[in-house]
């Protein structure tokens, strides 16, 4: 059954890598499922994106980035720069194509710059291409992964992005196809191989749980599960084709998978490349491999967990584990020490002996003896020769097969190499002469017969200037021929060479003669000695034939029309003007001198006719020649690179032979690979091949690829033959270990194991064999183990599974069946034929996380049972942001978040609500003991025309709050706002009074809380100024502690009014009021002192009650309860029943009025 539409999306440099290793896994697996799988990835890089295009075509790239700066960005988008990203002037001449700079925001500029300018389109087509596979697609449902580090800037900034994005795009464009999609993100520590610089880190860290602490938010704000409080959290898109911007709605992940350095059994892998690839291979396994359908099916059943917990429990952990026996390694060793065996003993033999000589040869100059230089083609062959003579089986095979036999293939009959040029010559002859010349010399013959019957010296002259004419006009066409001939033969760029079969190509007597097959590259290298030296005495014996043609044309005339009994040398011209004898007169025949003239003017012509040949074959010698040396050095060349690489196999055999040798830190547990295994294997597996059986491609395309590197006109490379060692003659030997003892080489991954128990062990026990097999696939059941930490609380039930071939469960074997049935089909397991029965995989996943139950994630925990510390995310994060200033102006601390406001509570919920509620507990007490200290006061503006809520920093300057809106802190219910948005006036606020108390402390001498600053302020009342100014039936009033409540609800708006959070700020000021008085009274005084002040306290605020309700309406009294209601709760809980009395009436009275 086919797998469901697949879309993977990489972002940033880390998301990209991880989708590239995914797509090429989904190509290792040959499988047919490829066109149900889309790939896209999103970075900044354009040369990493094109880099990753051209590797992978069927991976789709989005550079989301242009040579625009960060300012100028900032000046399109203007909507970015008022209301989200965080200026900053350094930042400004940043530009995107240097990447996002571990800033996250300017990741998200980027990605809203590329979806505004229409630039998306590569996405759109993956998608597009998904649905066009199959119509019947778009009623499954789309399975989505996206990928990315949560660290850095460029990916971790755009994951909310790109999910909001999607799901918008996919909501209208498909409305039918619903898509589940999943987050798999990398955490920092897995950065902290290649990112060692502590600074660094915190860096990564930071953005981390900026990050989450994003993905936690629209999570719950996708489920509706979003505190009131947050009603008003949106994510926004800049409209395309049109100003401004619009609100995406919408789930961004269904489950979100962190990926940690470490997995819940605190095991690790060996490097930042080793974390990537495992990542890949849990996406795969999870996603698209043969345990996706399981993973998805069981996945379903986590959501009950998740709809019980608000949706806060949607990250989880997978981890991927193999059990493989590598057959191709085992092949590949094998075939090496083969390669070895062979290359080393026979190919480099004569070569050896040629260096010898030449040491010998060396040490006898350098003892001052003169010795003549060797050559190495000549040593070549004499060494062959030699050893061939004394029957070495080798040599005598390599010479064999540059020799003709008779038809019994017993009695040696010539040398191919003598034949060869033979056939050469008789080519040459074949085709030297010219069309054109040729019907010259018809001429020619014809003026010669026509002079039998002339006894005119004038017509015997005309005839020899002809022929000189016609042989001087042959040697121009032979000279011109012989360039024809000479590139055909030898110059020709063909890759048909070897191929064909001709008599004059010299490829052709590199083969068999009876079976066809090309000879071994040694005796290749004979033949071209041999076939040099022939060339060369047959081109001495040629330049002799030449000479005496060209001194028989030169001697020529004068030899036939000299007279020789006068001084005077007589040319053909003289000839012309001599008087016919008295019997050439009578007669009228031509006398015997003319008629010895006619039969040399005939030999003259064929001499010609000679000559042309000689001179195109003198020509196509000298390329012969030039061709045959240029192969000659092209071998050699070849063969000082293959004892180079023969040097280097040794190494490298060790290394393949060692590779598995104690390997750690790896989920991939190797069987039958140890070099203990391999020794043994490799002895049961010895080279069958004979002393030139080597294959016949393999030597033509040794000779082909020798032959390409003499043919190069550019400059040759030193590494030419790199890809012809590790490939082609390495191949060839790979393929014959496979030849001989594939069915051996190819035992499945259970035959693997119980080789290896035998070979480790020595102990051939059937039952104790089928012990190891389980302990070893229980072992790589654990390696599975989910790469994220143990999290807290209880234990998460984990998924399982595991897939395998069919095959492994035997034919015929009932107890391998049972073994496979029991410890694979039990755990999850699943058949799958597209598998290697060379492997197992073993897949593990735990749901249902929330990431404060992370440790790294989670806040300082201090309880009766245990004292953990904060984690170091949570604490990187919070040591940056607590530097964080309102005013963009004014903070030096560049926000982690893609919103510059998105730090504070007031916009997101932190990850653990115990903190938040702490968070709380800090800003409400900065609030209140604030107002107690006179820390916080409703002032006069400078310009005095206004008052306006300021606060007395650490410095003793006053300084203006700064409210999230923007506007001047004119309104009682903004100071909590200003508060709450800005972190170093809280410290410097609760800091301050701190300092104030412990002098105070220091001073009494007894312990008395109605002489603390506080206990003296909610004595005389907590100035409310504002409340007093501007509402008259207040101006002479009281407050206590809850009329600080009652006015923060009555100044806030109705549309931004929530209960829950007036709630909270009663109890944190009842809360803290405990906290300090017990801190100055005695144990057993603590709570008689604490109602005595709390029911003073309830007694002046009842006292305001009316006063509220006559200047606001019936409508308040349902707040005014909200503020009396903690003070019941608070009473019950410390058992203040007193308290407990007077709450509750106020509370009756205060419902009676509504």
């Amino acid at each position: 059954m086919p797998i469901a539409p697949t879309l993977i999306l990489g972002l940033g440099g880390t998301g990209s890598q991880i989708v590239e290793k995914v797509a090429q896994k989904v190509k290792e697996s040959e499988s047919e499922q490829v066109s149900r799988i889309g790939f896209v990835v999103f970075d900044t890089d354009i040369n990493d994106l094109a880099r990753i295009g051209q590797a992978n075509p069927e991976i789709y790239t989005v550079q989301t980035s242009t040579r625009n700066t960060v300012g100028e960005y900032l000046g399109i988008n203007t909507n970015a720069r008022d209301n989200w990203f965080p200026v900053n002037e350094m930042m400004n001449r940043k530009t995107l194509t240097e990447g996002a700079a571990q800033v996250r925001a300017i990741s998200r500029l980027a990605f809203d710059t590329t979806l505004k300018s229409g630039n998306l389109t590569p996405l759109h087509e993956a998608i597009e291409q998904l649905f066009r596979i199959d119509k019947d697609q778009e009623e499954q449902s789309l399975r989505v992964i996206i990928t990315s580090s949560l660290a850095g800037g460029t990916g971790s900034g755009i994951i909310l992005s790109v999910a909001m994005y999607l799901a918008n795009y996919l909501k209208a464009k498909f409305p039918k196809a619903k898509a589940i999609t999943r987050g798999f993100f990398i955490q920092p520590d897995v950065f902290y191989k290649v990112i060692p610089g502590v600074e660094e880190q915190q860096n990564l860290q930071v953005n981390a749980y900026a990050a989450v602490r994003e993905l936690d938010a629209f999570l719950m704000k996708g489920d509706n599960t979003l505190p009131e409080q947050y009603r008003n959290l949106k994510f926004e898109f800049p409209r395309i084709g049109a100003d401004g911007v619009e609100p995406v709605e919408a789930m961004p992940y269904d489950f979100c998978f962190l990926f940690d350095a470490n997995n819940k059994d605190s095991g690790s892998l060996d490097s930042f490349d080793s974390y990537i690839d495992h990542a890949a291979t849990c996406i795969y396994t999870q996603s698209i491999g043969p345990m996706s359908k399981k993973s998805n099916s069981r996945e379903d059943n986590v959501l009950r967990e998740v709809i019980k917990n608000d949706g806060r429990n949607r990250y989880a952990g997978a981890g991927a584990s193999r059990l493989v026996y590598p057959w191709q390694h085992v092949r590949d060793v094998t075939g090496y020490r083969w390669a070895e065996q062979v290359l080393s003993s026979q190919w480099l033999q004569f070569d050896d002996a040629f260096k010898e000589l030449r040491a010998g040869q060396m040490q006898q100059r350098e003892a001052g003896i003169a010795v003549r230089e060797t050559d190495r083609g000549q040593s070549f062959i004499s060494s062959i020769d030699h050893a061939a003579k004394n029957k070495e089986p080798f040599a005598r095979a390599v010479r064999n097969q540059c020799l003709s036999f008779d038809a019994e293939g017993i009695t040696e009959v010539g040398e191919q190499w003598d034949t060869y040029v033979t056939a050469l010559k008789e080519f040459v002859a074949d085709n030297s002469s010219d069309p054109s010349t040729e019907a010259a010399a018809a001429v020619m013959t014809a003026g010669i017969q026509g002079l039998e019957g002339d006894v005119q010296n004038a017509s015997y002259t005309q005839v020899f200037i002809d022929l000189d004419r016609h042989m001087r006009k042959v040697e121009r066409a032979a000279e011109e021929q012989a360039g024809v001939l000479g590139y055909t033969l030898f110059k020709s760029d063909s890759v048909a060479v070897t191929k064909q079969r001709d008599a004059h190509r010299m490829e052709t007597y590199l083969r068999d003669r009876v079976k066809g097959a090309f000879i071994h590259p040694v005796s290749a290298r004979y033949f071209l000695y041999q076939t040099s030296q022939t060339l060369v005495a047959q081109k001495a014996l040629l330049e002799n034939d030449l000479e005496a043609s060209r001194k028989y044309f030169r001697d020529f005339e004068a030899l036939h029309f000299d007279d020789p009994s006068t001084d005077e040398v007589e040319t053909a011209d003289l000839f012309a003007t001599r008087k016919l004898n008295f019997k050439e007169k009578l007669t009228k025949k031509p006398g015997k001198e003319k008629q010895d003239m006619i039969e040399d003017f005939t030999l003259y012509l064929r001499k010609t006719e000679e000559y042309g040949t000689q001179i195109v074959y003198r020509a196509v010698l000298i390329d012969a020649m030039d061709y045959v040396s240029g192969l000659i050095a092209a071998f050699e060349k070849f063969f000082i690179s293959l004892e180079i690489n023969l040097k280097r196999l040794r190494t490298r055999v060790e290394e393949a032979r060692t590779k598995f040798d104690k390997l750690k830190g790896s989920t991939t547990r190797y069987v039958l690979a140890s070099s203990e295994c391999l020794d043994s294997l490799y002895q049961t597996m010895p080279y069958a091949g004979g002393v030139t059986s080597i294959d016949s491609d393999l030597s033509e395309s040794i000779y082909n690829r020798v032959r390409d590197y003499h043919m190069l006109k550019d400059e040759k490379d030193e590494g030419f033959f790199k890809d012809l060692y590790n490939h082609t003659i390495l191949g060839y030997f790979k393929s014959e270990v496979m030849s001989s003892y594939g069915e051996q080489i190819r035992m499945d991954i259970i035959e693997a194991l119980e080789r290896e128990f035998r070979i480790t062990t020595q102990d051939f026990q059937e039952e104790n064999m089928r012990h190891y097999v389980i302990r070893e696939i229980a072992k790589a059941k654990k390696l599975a183990a989910p790469f994220i930490e143990q999290p807290l609380g209880e234990e998460r039930h984990p998924i399982v599974a595991c897939a395998y071939n069919p095959m492994i469960e035997g034919d015929a074997d009932p107890k391998r069946k049972a073994l496979i049935s029991e410890y694979l089909g039990n755990y999850g397991g699943q058949h799958d034929e597209e598998i290697s029965p060379q492997e197992i995989l073993f897949y593990n996943a735990i749901y249902g996380i929330r990431a404060r139950d992370l440790s790294k994630f989670a806040p300082e925990r201090v309880d009766a049972t245990e004292h953990r510390a904060a984690g170091e995310y949570f604490t990187a994060y919070y040591n940056l942001v607590s530097g964080i200033k309102p005013s963009v102006g004014e903070t030096r601390v560049i926000t982690p978040h893609i919103d510059r406001r998105w730090h504070s509570l007031s916009e997101l919920p932190d990850l653990d609500d115990d903190n938040q509620a702490r968070q709380l507990f800090d800003i409400h007490r900065a609030l209140l003991l604030g107002l107690a200290y006179r820390r916080i006061e409703w002032t006069k503006t400078a310009a005095g025309s206004n008052n306006l809520y300021r606060f007395k920093s650490s410095t003793g300057r006053d300084e203006d709050f700064v409210v999230s809106n923007g506007t001047p802190c004119d309104q009682f219910y903004e100071v909590l706002d200003a508060l709450t948005i800005n972190p170093v006036a809280v410290t410097d606020i609760l800091a301050a009074v701190e300092r104030v108390s412990a002098k105070e402390r220091e001073r009494m001498r007894v312990e008395d809380f109605a002489q603390t600053r506080f206990g003296a302020a909610l004595q005389q009342g907590i100035r409310l100024d504002q409340l007093s100014d501007e509402f008259e039936r207040f101006s002479k009033a009281r407050f206590s502690l809850l009329d600080v409540g009652a006015f923060c609800a009555l100044s806030t708006p109705s549309e931004e009014y929530v209960e829950e959070l007036q709630f909270a700020m009663i109890g944190d000021f009842l809360e803290y009021l405990r906290r300090d008085l017990s801190s100055v009274t005695d144990d057993d005084e603590v709570n008689a002192e604490l109602e005595r002040v709390l029911l003073e306290q309830l007694r002046v605020f009842a006292a305001n009650v009316e006063p509220y309700i006559a200047e606001t309406g019936r409508s308040f009294v349902q707040k005014l309860r909200t503020v009396v209601r903690p003070v019941m709760n608070f009473a019950e809980e410390h058992d203040l029943f007193e308290l407990v009395r007077a709450a509750e009436a106020l509370d009756d009275h205060l419902r009676e009025l509504n």
